[in-house]
């Protein structure tokens, strides 16, 4: 196969897909034209004629794709990734953000919906650094940490994910920073429902909201309940969880499509009941718990969900037809930013 060096690709036209389909049947068309030379005949002739005929179509329509002189790519940002900061407007608006561990050296977040409709590249440069204490590392763990701080800090522990475990004030397991928790856990959150890819039961510290509903992709959302505490609501969680609510997204199809016909109120007169029934407290009065709706800039939705991987492939990016939740929807794929959190990247658009 003859392969065009790296430098050539990366700007050549919009897809990774079509840049290496395109190397691929340009090498291939040369590779094959020299084996008809050598055989014609027979079974094994005729075979290779055919897919000399394939690749040479394939690659004349790919020499149509849109070249680096027909959409000039321009870098528009570079940093650390982190989960991209949101807005809540009409449509919800989205900016890159930077994730270095010195806040003084960040760089100025830049708006992702104006590229909306545009050639949109993310490039990993290959470095990858913790979001914490700032040491380079092969992979992140948790929010974007290193082995040593994911097994460290009060950011990671299991209780972050699964708050019902919490162990503070355990002499054996006691907790790994007490001004974490304070400032943290021991804080008011607010127990929601919400409809992401169907209807479910989350938890958030008080100063999430919206934040927090939007970054899981929910196209509404109803407070419910406000608890002292994260133990305390986690609790409540779970056993909810435990009694049929779901508590979790399905992405793909919450990437899919934006449901309308859904009665969030409904469910969410469900849980006062329950919460009633078990007598807990801080439940919200009914003017309290009011609906909450979300729109997403999202031009075209995906009919077939396709993840594109930076550790696979260090260029991702396509078209940019939305973005929902942390995802960037490319018409050739979507990715999740929040899951590269620590990884250096330069951002290009045309």
């Amino acid at each position: 196969m003859v392969l065009p060096i790296k430098s050539f690709l990366r700007h050549e036209i919009g897809s990774p897909w079509e840049r290496t389909t395109r190397s691929w049947a340009l090498g291939g068309a040369v590779e094959l034209w020299h084996d008809r030379m050598e055989d014609t005949t027979g079974t094994g002739g005729r075979f290779r004629l055919g897919w000399v005929k394939w690749a040479c179509d394939l690659a004349m329509k790919l020499e149509k794709s849109p070249t680096s002189e027909e959409v000039r790519m321009e870098t528009v940002w570079t940093g650390t990734l982190k989960k991209m900061r949101v807005v809540s407007a009409a449509p919800v608006e989205y900016h890159f953000a930077d994730g270095w561990w010195e806040k003084d050296k960040r760089m100025d977040d830049h708006r992702v919906n104006d590229h909306l409709g545009q050639h949109l590249m993310i490039h990993f440069t290959g470095e990858i650094n913790c979001t914490a204490c700032g040491r380079k590392t092969k992979k992140t763990f948790g929010p974007g940490y290193c082995f040593p701080c994911s097994q460290s800090r009060a950011e990671a522990d299991i209780c972050i994910v699964r708050p019902e475990l919490c162990h503070h004030g355990e002499p054996d397991n006691p907790c790994r920073d007490e001004a974490f928790a304070q400032s943290q856990c021991f804080q008011p959150h607010i127990l929601y429902c919400s409809m992401t890819s169907g209807v479910k039961v989350g938890i958030t510290r008080q100063p999430n909201v919206p934040a927090r509903w939007i970054d899981q992709g929910a196209v509404a959302a109803i407070p419910v309940a406000r608890m002292a505490d994260r133990r305390t609501v986690g609790l409540v969680e779970k056993r909810l969880s435990d009694e049929g609510f779901a508590d979790k997204t399905h992405w793909t199809r919450m990437l899919k499509e934006s449901p309308e016909d859904f009665d969030l109120n409904e469910t969410a007169q469900w849980v006062v009941k329950r919460l009633t029934e078990w007598g807990a407290e801080g439940i919200l009065p009914a003017a309290e718990r009011i609906e909450h709706r979300f729109e997403y800039p999202v031009q075209v939705w995906p009919e077939k969900v396709k993840s594109l991987n930076l550790d696979k492939e260090p260029e991702a990016g396509g078209t940019l037809q939305g973005i929902k939740g942390q995802y960037l929807i490319f018409d050739v794929g979507v990715i999740n930013l929040r899951k590269y959190t620590g990884y250096k990247v330069e951002i290009l658009a045309g």
